[in-house]
């Protein structure tokens, strides 16, 4: 009977992750019908966007309340019973709050243009993998991947299921997910995920000392993060992503559902751009991270979409397997975000020796427990950190509900005390004044940390000291700058 009762909830989980048709919402446009997917406490649905365009998202239940964000478009709406109407003038992604409880988002893209008949391989034609999702198609989808890497090919994955063991990217590949193809994880064992290099972690997708390598389309890559959790626990604190030691890497388009850990781990990287990509976790499953930059440089994430039970972004070096660097030039913008946790973070591990331009820039946080915060707890110097144009919306209540959160402390009694220097908070707006105040706090003798406000707005009102911005410091300089 014990059996019977985990075999029944692990399908149900299973159904779950997998995403099925919701029948509590439906989106209509002027071209037809959407579908819009359940997946685990939200809704989502993806669809092209070539010009202004009038929708209509249709409830199963009264409309008590409605509210579209980022409240920075400007999105109006129309209420009628249990549907609303709106327009999105351009491609962008929104989120429909429903009677405060549900959430909807809605993805437009552009249009999706395909690969040229004649620069793809079809791996299904090809290589005749199965994708109904019913068989595990690991050696195929990896011979493909082996043999396409240098050809100037696209592999393309047209609409359909390719259950799978972890991959390996190779050098010199393009590879494209067309809409309604989903990559997913095979869920009978957690061995096929096991690290094949002196980086312990699992992985689903793993690069490892390759070069010049796209991954597009608006499909899916998904990780069955819940279900592999609740069969194999700790033990399928998966990456859904991990890059290590690798340079001009190209991710754009595609959706990473449900990892098992952190979703997107870039370690010791060069040149990477991270676009139009759109992140959904479980948000109730933890160290669900989005975005890692790790040890890295020269990293872009931009106009990307990303709801976590963590950070959305944390930049750091976490000298995994005792691999060390230093992190220069990441910059975020024109993205959205939602979490329970910090949205805009660096660190907490910061065990290299110098964290420098860092740039956040006309990002929209929905909701989170911290918006700004930074972490040094190993002993780096940071540098040139900007938060600039930002704007966060409402507090998720977590544990801190501080909408800044600045420390600089030892992780251990022997560890070295690191130090922020240039930290500029320019142009931000919160859109209230969240629960607790807020913190900036250096655990050593002297100044340990020196920053900058310009222009930083709560409840639509300049804040022009720490008193009137609700900042308790400790050790800590800020200077507030006068345009007057």
């Amino acid at each position: 009977m014990t059996k019977l009762i985990l075999f029944i909830c692990i399908l149900a989980i299973s159904l779950a992750s997998t995403g099925q048709k919701a029948d509590r919402f439906v989106l209509q446009t002027t071209s037809g019908t959407i579908e819009v997917t359940k997946f685990k406490t939200y809704y989502f649905a993806s669809f092209d966007l070539a010009k202004s365009e009038w929708l209509t998202l249709i409830s199963e239940k009264p409309l008590n309340s409605v509210e579209i964000s980022p409240k920075s478009y400007g999105i109006d709406f129309q209420k009628d019973g249990n549907q609303i109407r709106f327009r999105m003038e351009n491609p962008g992604y929104i989120m429909v709050r429903i009677n405060e409880t549900e959430k909807v988002f809605l993805f437009a893209e552009k249009p999706e243009v395909l690969p040229a008949k004649e620069t793809v391989v079809d791996i299904v034609e090809k290589y005749s993998v199965n994708n109904t999702g019913k068989t595990t198609e690991t050696e195929k989808i990896q011979r493909a991947i082996n043999e396409i890497s240098g050809t100037g090919k696209t592999l393309y994955f047209p609409k359909g299921t390719y259950q799978s063991g972890q991959l390996q990217i190779r050098s010199n590949s393009n590879i494209y997910l067309a809409r309604g193809a989903v990559l997913k994880t095979d869920t009978s064992s957690i061995k096929p995920f096991q690290s094949t290099d002196e980086v312990s972690n699992k992985r689903f997708i793993s690069m490892y000392g390759v070069e010049n390598v796209k991954l597009s389309g608006y499909g899916a890559i998904d990780g069955n993060g819940r279900l592999l959790r609740t069969k194999f626990g700790d033990d399928a604190r998966m990456r859904l992503l991990m890059a290590i030691k690798s340079k001009n890497i190209r991710i754009e388009g595609l959706q990473f559902k449900d990892p098992g850990s952190w979703n997107t781990q870039v370690l010791l990287c060069e040149d990477v751009t991270i676009r139009n990509v759109k992140l959904l976790n479980d948000i109730e499953l933890s160290n669900t991270d989005g975005f890692d930059p790790d040890a890295s440089r020269r990293m872009l994430i931009e106009n990307c979409f990303a709801y976590c039970g963590d950070d959305n972004v944390a930049i750091k070096t976490t000298a995994n397997s005792g691999l060390v660097g230093n992190v220069d030039q990441i910059t975020v913008r024109n993205c959205v975000f939602l979490t329970k946790k910090s949205a805009l973070k660096v660190g907490t591990e910061t065990r290299g020796q110098e964290m420098k331009n860092i740039l956040f820039e006309n990002n929209d946080v929905i909701e989170s427990d911290r918006g700004i915060a930074l972490y040094v707890s190993d002993g780096a110097t940071l540098s040139n950190i900007t938060y600039r144009d930002n704007r966060f919306e409402r507090n998720h209540p977590d544990q801190q509900k501080k909408a800044i959160h600045v420390v600089v402390s030892k992780r251990n009694e022997d560890s070295k005390l690191g130090e922020i220097n240039g930290l500029l908070i320019q142009d931000c707006t919160f859109e209230t004044a969240w629960p607790k105040k807020s913190l900036v706090k250096y655990e050593g003798d002297g100044i340990g940390i020196r920053m900058t406000i310009d222009n930083l707005k709560i409840s639509g009102k300049r804040v022009n000291s720490p008193e009137e911005a609700n900042i308790q410091t400790d050790q800590a300089q800020i200077i507030f700058k006068d345009d007057n």
